[in-house]
Order: C-alpha cells, then sequence, then structure tokens
C-alpha cells in the first residue's frame, strides 16, 4: 500500500512540474482574459489588436540557454 501512496505521490509531481505544450513565449492579456498560446511578439500584437490587449513575456516558460556558435577550423596551409 505504502508503494502505491509513493508511485502515486511521484507521477503527481511529475506532471505537475512538466510545462504545458501550448505554453507559448508571449502573452496577450486585456481585461477578461489571457493568452499565453503565442510564440513571437509578432503573433501576439497581431491577436491583440483592436481590443485593447497588452502583450508581454510568459515569465513561466523555461527558456533555452542560447547554443554557443560554432567555431571556425582554421585552415592550415602545408608548404610546397
Amino acid at each position: 500500500m505504502r508503494g502505491m501512496i509513493i508511485g502515486a505521490t511521484l507521477a503527481a509531481v511529475t506532471v505537475a512540474s512538466t510545462p504545458a505544450a501550448a505554453q507559448g513565449a508571449w502573452c496577450a492579456e486585456d481585461m477578461n482574459a489571457r493568452n499565453c498560446g503565442f510564440y513571437t511578439l509578432a503573433q501576439c500584437q497581431a491577436a491583440a489588436s483592436g481590443l485593447g490587449a497588452g502583450c508581454y513575456r510568459n515569465h513561466f516558460v523555461t527558456r533555452a540557454s542560447a547554443a554557443e556558435p560554432p567555431r571556425k577550423q582554421r585552415r592550415v596551409r602545408h608548404p610546397r
């Protein structure tokens, strides 16, 4: 019985800590609703246009760290 309780608790914690797939990096919010399904600022502004809504960055989305740019390989000139 104790094993089932521990398993259920671990499953609940795992599901609760997983971010939703529909969470975008930008949210549009007016006085009635909030929509955080936008991946670019331009998408958010287009949806908010004419509604009196504002766009802001979604602070609950985990951002991937910027990848280091690949280093250029130096060409070695061999004497002939």
